[in-house]
This record gives C-alpha cells, structure tokens and sequence, in this order.
C-alpha cells in the first residue's frame, strides 16, 4: 500500500511539473520544448543568416521552352532553359529586420527579376528537322528563336509567377527567424 501511495505522490509531484513548465512557457511566450534548446536554436537562426548574406544569385521560376524556326526550306526546333531570379551582388544592403510594437517585421528592397542565364539555348540540342542551311541562315535561325524565347520566358505572367514564388520564398524564411511580417519592395518598377 505504501508503494502505491508514493507510485501516485511521485506521478503528481510530475503533473504538477509539467504544468507548471507549461504555465511558465506561456507565460514567457515560448513553446515548451524550445526552451532547453534555446542555444541549438540561435546557431540554426545565425546559420540561415549567413547563408543569407552569402547567396547572390536566387532562381524563382525555371522555365524550359522550345521554339521551331523554318527559314528557306530548312526547319529547326531550339530548345531552351531559363532561371528567372535575381543577383543580388550589387545590393549592399537588400534586408533589413526592425521591431515595430513588439512584432519583428522584414523589409526586402531586391533588384528586378531578369533571366539569370546569358543564353538559354544549348545547340547540343538543336534538331535539325529538315534542309540545309548556310552559316548565316543558321545564325538568323537562331537569333530569331532566343528573342521570341526569352519574350516568353519575360512575359507578365511569368514574371508574376517568380514574384509570388520569390515573395513565398522569403515569407518562410523569414518567419523561420521569428519575424512576424515580410514587405517586398522591387528596385526598377
């Protein structure tokens, strides 16, 4: 019987612990568990910071197009992958986080959306589908399909689309670092 009674003592004495850590987490506004691993938590939050600072180049929206380009009986499909995103190498300072009433609230100033790639047809790829062309043809061929791809690549939709993506991006991120708001502003627009 004695066991009995100090089997229900020591199960109350640790109810009675939990909920008082419990009361004290929220009284603190800190989940419970969090609490024995404030340190683990601070180097992953300086790690997702400097991994901030140091990426330059981020990628959006992937597109991948092919255009066909018939000119004088010679036919060729050109296919084409393009990274939407921004480089942000020139921007000394695009994020800034500041305390307002109490809740931390980020404010990104990125650079317009580009195609990050220089040129996003590889002629590994091309098919020639029919007829021979001279240098200069396959040239214009080729000139013609980059501009009427990368048109498609920088359409509004597209370009809408990166920005939901980037803005989806950096909302995460962000709150990861228990920030309460993300504002975006675009330079160029």
């Amino acid at each position: 019987m004695d066991q009995l009674k100090l089997i229900k003592a020591v199960i109350g004495m640790a109810i009675t612990a939990i909920v008082l850590l419990c009361v004290y987490s929220w009284m603190k506004g800190v989940p419970v568990f969090s609490i024995f691993q404030s340190k683990d938590k601070m180097e992953r939050t300086a790690t997702i910071l400097r991994s901030i600072e140091n990426t330059n180049r981020w990628v959006f929206l992937t597109i991948e197009d092919e255009e066909v380009e018939v000119i004088e009986n010679v036919c060729k499909i050109y296919p084409a992958f393009y990274e939407l995103g921004i480089e942000i190498k020139d921007t000394t300072t695009w994020y800034n986080i500041k305390k307002k009433k109490g809740e931390k609230v980020a404010h990104l100033t990125l650079p317009a959306i580009k195609i990050l790639d220089s040129g996003g047809i590889n002629d590994m790829n091309v098919i020639n589908v029919y007829g021979e062309a001279t240098p200069a043809v396959i040239k214009k061929m080729k000139k013609d399909a980059e501009i009427d791809m990368k048109n498609r690549a920088l359409s509004e939709s597209n370009m809408q689309q990166a920005k939901d993506n980037a803005f989806k991006h950096f909302k995460n991120l962000f709150m990861s670092l228990g920030c309460t708001d993300v504002k975006i502003d675009w330079k160029n627009e």
